[in-house]
């Protein structure tokens, strides 16, 4: 007898079936490797959806995934429905009431904390590989970067970039307002610190706690070879200044150091898979104001 869950999931007569067949996979791609919602035009981007329409899309995963629950070993599913959000609210749309059924009488702070909770839950869950075996779907496969590898070995990415006027307010900006990249209690910055393997960071930061911040900034004009360049770049200023703070603090590694990478846009999904792997944070679509 076939499962109710995979009746409703490879319904054939209807197409939100075959669009959850591919968001699902793209969802727990998120879950696993990201830490922070997308836009649900993301979402019909990445799958090939001609709109960002898809609430009822998103009905039909949480349908699915209320049969799962009543599994023994899936009793603690968390949903992913609020992984995507409005890109103007940063919230999950009314609809997400079908998921917690007091959404809407919420406040925006309370959407926003709900939202947080059954994300952090998402983030920590440990059984998504089991989920698409269930559901007999193959895992997401994110673009290759092979290509935008061999770009940056033959030199050709945007060099640039790193010296126009846009880069130049970018940098500024992130060094006027730390706060907008989640840095507190700054107690000293510069920008273009010279590390001692001869690289400069863009802005450099300490915390009154002795933490270390490393930030790179990519402008809008940076291609995608140049945003994979600037995950690296944060891999190598992150061990420079690990090895600085070895031979001249007596706490050596205990001090901690924080790499981030800032982009003026989208952090392209194959990029943040890659980020993801080396432990690089990044902050995206960071817009410098007036």
């Amino acid at each position: 007898m076939i499962p109710t869950y995979l009746k409703i999931l490879h319904d054939t007569t209807h197409k939100n079936p075959m669009w959850a067949c591919k968001m699902l996979p793209v969802l727990i791609y998120w879950a696993e490797r990201s830490t922070k919602p997308h836009t649900y035009g993301e979402l019909s981007k990445e799958v090939g959806h001609r709109t960002d329409q898809i609430g009822s899309v998103l009905g039909l995963i949480d349908d699915i995934f209320k049969e799962l629950r009543k599994l023994k070993r899936f009793k603690e599913l968390p949903t992913l429905n609020c992984l995507v959000v409005n890109k103007t609210t940063m919230l999950p749309s009314n609809g997400f009431s079908y998921v917690s059924h007091n959404y809407d009488s919420l406040s925006d702070e309370e959407k926003s904390q709900e939202m947080e909770s059954k994300n952090r839950d998402a983030y920590n869950y440990k059984k998504w590989n089991e989920i698409l075996k269930i559901l007999e779907l193959k895992p997401y496969m994110p673009k290759d970067n092979s290509s935008d590898e061999n770009t940056i070995r033959k030199g050709k990415y945007t060099h640039y970039s790193s010296e126009g006027k846009k880069h130049k307010a970018l940098k500024e900006y992130i060094y006027n307002h730390p706060e907008v990249i989640g840095l507190k209690n700054v107690s000293s910055r510069s920008m273009e610190c010279t590390l001692l393997s001869g690289d400069r960071l863009d802005v450099y930061f300490q915390l009154k706690d002795g933490t270390q911040v490393a930030v790179e900034v990519k402008s809008e004009i940076s291609d995608n070879a140049d945003i994979l360049r600037g995950i690296y770049q944060c891999v190598k200023y992150d061990a420079v200044l690990k090895a600085e703070r070895c031979v001249h603090c007596t706490k050596g590694n205990h001090y901690p150091v924080k790499k981030i990478l800032v982009l003026e846009g989208q952090m392209p999904m194959e990029k943040a898979s890659v980020a993801s792997l080396l432990n690089v944070s990044y902050k995206d679509n960071i817009k410098p104001q007036e």
